[in-house]
């Protein structure tokens, strides 16, 4: 008989895996972060720089990403590109000269962007029925935003009893995890469909680009807020305000017209944000839990869009583009974050950030919503 429901075990395991591996890969970032201006003398900004860069290489291997998934096995193509990503962490204390850190850099985003394609956009659709497929893309990103929160914490959490080297194999065994899960999945064979070496197909998908436009406020003040280097704590509080919100969602999502959700998740991050500005008493934990309950009201509500969206057969284009603009943002706001906070006006940037968010959906995007979904 065939399985229905959403949680199945091989979604279960690719929900497992997507969380670690994200939690790998962002604990990479506050540790490289450091590293480079430690070992190798760099700046503040050169430094972010080096993380960032990870974000452009994305891009670089997305015009094949449809000719892999569907010419070698999908799970196969999945497998080795984060091997080859996680063995990368070796090569960082055999390097000789910073050029040689951003080579490094490029290649992790390159497999990662790889990766990204060939779970998100292809095996979470794959493993789940036809009916669960929009909760699937729901539940999936969610779980690389937890993980990114923790994994972060982690990064930042470096300490001193521990070499970087130690930090590299633990991101390592993370990933190992996530490897792991991923070959235990029963994914049905697929025939060639003989496409074209380059496509747009699981790349990016126009049709959805406007909505990701405006989405990418929300990574990109996360970014902003990761430049700024904070204690673990204030991760885990940020991530324990998004658990909450996906705890009680079923409640928010009954009331009509989901999207006074962009509204409030904005609307609480600008509050979070301000009180993380007087950085008084408890304030950087609520600031925390309420920036992490902005991004879930937030969140959900342009993923939905993202994937209501696409038309017939255009869903892992759309989640991947989803995908991609979100890690983009993060980078870009990671750059931008270090530079406004060595000015001093970081929280002003990002508190503007919101309003251009919130003033650009409602006066744009809730509109292009509606008239392209009752044009599909």
């Amino acid at each position: 008989m065939t399985n229905t429901a959403l949680w199945n075990r091989n979604f279960a395991l690719l929900v497992i895996a997507n969380t670690m591996l994200y939690m790998a890969v962002y604990m990479l970032f506050p540790l490289l972060h450091h590293w480079s201006m430690e070992s190798w003398g760099c700046t503040e900004l050169t430094a972010s720089a080096v993380t960032a860069v990870f974000a452009v290489a994305l891009f670089f291997p997305g015009i094949l990403n449809a000719y892999l998934v569907d010419t070698f096995p999908r799970k196969q193509v999945c497998i080795r590109s984060m091997l080859l990503l996680l063995l990368l962490n070796f090569a960082y204390v055999y390097l000789s000269a910073v050029w040689q850190v951003f080579l490094v850099r490029i290649l992790q985003g390159m497999c990662f962007g790889v990766t990204l394609a060939s779970t998100g956009a292809t095996l979470a659709i794959d493993v789940t029925p036809g009916n669960k497929r929009d909760q699937a893309n729901l539940c999936f990103a969610w779980s690389g935003v937890l993980g990114m929160l923790i994994g972060v914490a982690v990064g930042v959490w470096y300490g001193t009893s521990f070499s970087f080297f130690t930090w590299m194999c633990v991101s390592a065994l993370l990933g190992g995890v996530s490897v792991l899960c991923i070959s235990m999945l029963d994914v049905c064979f697929r025939a060639p469909l003989d496409l074209p070496l380059f496509s747009l197909d699981r790349f990016l998908l126009p049709r959805v680009l406007l909505p990701g436009i405006n989405m990418m406020i929300v990574p990109f003040i996360l970014g902003a807020l990761f430049g700024a280097q904070y204690q673990s704590s204030f991760y885990l509080c940020m991530a324990g305000g998004f658990l909450f919100y996906l705890l009680c969602r079923y409640c928010f999502s009954r009331l009509p017209d989901g999207g006074w959700e962009i509204g409030t998740g904005l609307i609480l991050m600008a509050v979070g944000l301000a009180l993380l500005q007087e950085a008084e008493g408890y304030q950087p934990y609520l600031s925390g839990s309420l920036i992490g309950l902005g991004v879930g009201f937030s969140l959900s509500r342009f993923l939905q869009m993202m994937i209501l969206l696409p038309l017939h057969c255009e869903r892992g284009t759309g989640f991947h583009t989803y995908q991609l603009l979100w890690e983009a943002s993060v980078m870009f706001g990671v750059l931008a974050g270090r530079y406004f906070f060595s000015q001093g006006n970081m929280y002003n940037m990002a508190l503007t950030a919101c309003a251009v968010g919130l003033i650009f959906y409602y006066t744009c995007i809730r509109v292009y919503f509606r008239k392209h979904m009752l044009n599909r």
